[in-house]
């Protein structure tokens, strides 16, 4: 359980990383929002995954905690789905 927790969590960090790179390109403005919000999810994945491997954490907090993470990543998925499909259908618009 503890490599899925850390292989969810470098998901879901990488949703952030990528959700933040691909809207910044369309809105540079909210650079430092998802800076901010960012460095918080680096720093909630990273306590908590060290806190997994040191501590015998129960199951029930594992996937609590995995499930907030998936929510997450899934609501970062939907944002990025919908920029792009907003972004698809100016373009033809504007054709």
């Amino acid at each position: 359980m503890d490599w899925a927790f850390l292989a969810i969590g470098g998901f879901l960090l990488g949703s952030v990383a990528y959700t933040g790179w691909y809207t910044t390109r369309i809105e540079p403005e909210v650079r430092g929002g998802y800076a901010t919000i960012g460095a918080g999810v680096a720093l909630v994945v990273c306590v908590n995954t060290w806190v997994d491997f040191v501590r015998d954490s129960s199951d029930w907090f594992r996937a609590f905690t995995l499930v907030g993470y998936l929510l997450v990543a899934a609501g970062l998925t939907l944002i990025v789905r919908e920029r792009r499909t907003e972004q698809r259908s100016h373009h033809e618009r504007s054709n």
